[in-house]
């Protein structure tokens, strides 16, 4: 049995039909293993070890009905709080959902305090600070559309005209907040540069609208450097962005040429900063997004798809704690 320690946003908060922590969690609890919860304000540093206050946790597992998953409204019940040293945990899932603020900045600084050859981290706080999921994509320039990181309201407006139609999206969100579609034409789109700029003092990224939108976008989970789940999300009617958080509508679909390609030019990267659990987005053959703070969809790609995805991640996860050494 492994101690795995979820950090995420309170549990009361959480979907459990959606949210994807809490599928990874019913995978957990089926095998046997013992899931504590806590939240990034609850950890701390003591004697040079990472603390966390922590409570363990007992779900009554979703179930699938057509094709939807379904959970009671009492779907959770937390033990009293124990005070975790992190090291004893065999793994450490950080799972809360961005923005990626003070708070959650701090808690991969307290992170660095958990020993890696001991406990598993998923992922690592080092990689959490460094992959930026919005300008993350940068560093691999012939995969993804046109891009440009901007806060000058004369530049971004020229891009707009120079591409005919571009997207715009804030560096710091999540869900499909903040994101605009923007045409030269457009009386409005002054404006909407001067309020997501903050009138010019806050970069924005603009990419080349990719005219494969039209058929959706497609979320797919990469897990150590593998594709091994996708699905994909079509806009509803009267919308252009394809977040399951905007009403997007999700089709089954299955890993493709393509994804393999894109994986094997990023697992070098991932590997190398500890990025164990990652959601790549993908718009016809252009990498647009690479999620590694609490990549979601493995719910949806259950349902649609007829996997067991979060089976498969807990027990590939078991693997690589087994691989740190005797006992874990």
């Amino acid at each position: 049995m492994l101690t795995i320690v979820v950090i995420a946003d309170p549990v009361p908060s959480l979907l459990p039909a959606h949210d994807t922590s809490v599928a990874l969690m019913e995978a957990a609890q089926r095998r046997g293993h013992r899931i504590l919860v806590t939240t990034a304000a609850a950890l701390s540093v003591r004697d040079n070890r990472a603390h966390a206050r922590c409570q363990p946790l007992e779900i009554t597992p979703a179930q699938l009905v057509d094709g939807r998953w379904l959970a009671p409204a009492d779907w959770w019940r937390a033990g009293p709080p124990e005070d975790i040293v992190l090291d004893c945990a065999h793994a450490v899932l950080m799972r809360t959902d961005p923005p990626v603020d003070d708070m959650y900045l701090r808690a991969t600084y307290l992170l660095d305090y958990v020993n890696p050859q001991h406990t598993l981290l998923v992922n690592a706080p080092a990689g959490l600070r460094e992959a930026n999921e919005k300008l993350f994509t940068l560093r691999f320039e012939k995969l993804i559309p046109d891009t440009l990181i901007s806060a000058d309201l004369r530049e971004l407006a020229a891009t707009v005209s120079e591409w005919g139609q571009a997207v715009l999206k804030p560096t710091d969100a999540m869900g499909g907040r903040g994101i605009l579609l923007l045409r030269p034409g457009d009386l409005n789109l002054r404006s909407a540069l001067e309020i997501s700029t903050d009138r010019g003092r806050r970069q924005v990224i603009l990419q080349r609208w990719v005219p494969a939108a039209a058929d959706g976008d497609r979320r797919v989970i990469v897990l150590d450097g593998e594709p091994v789940g996708v699905i994909r999300r079509v806009a509803v009617a009267g919308e252009f962005r394809c977040n399951m958080a905007a009403g997007a509508a999700v089709v089954a679909d299955s890993v493709s040429p393509r994804d393999k390609e894109i994986c094997e030019t990023l697992r070098p990267e991932l590997t190398r900063l500890g990025i164990v659990l990652a959601g790549i987005d993908v718009i016809g053959d252009r990498l647009t997004e690479i999620n590694v703070t609490s990549p979601t969809g493995v719910r949806e790609i259950d349902a649609s798809c007829g996997t067991s995805l979060a089976q498969l991640i807990i027990e590939h996860l078991e693997q690589r704690c087994r691989a740190l050494g005797p006992g874990r």
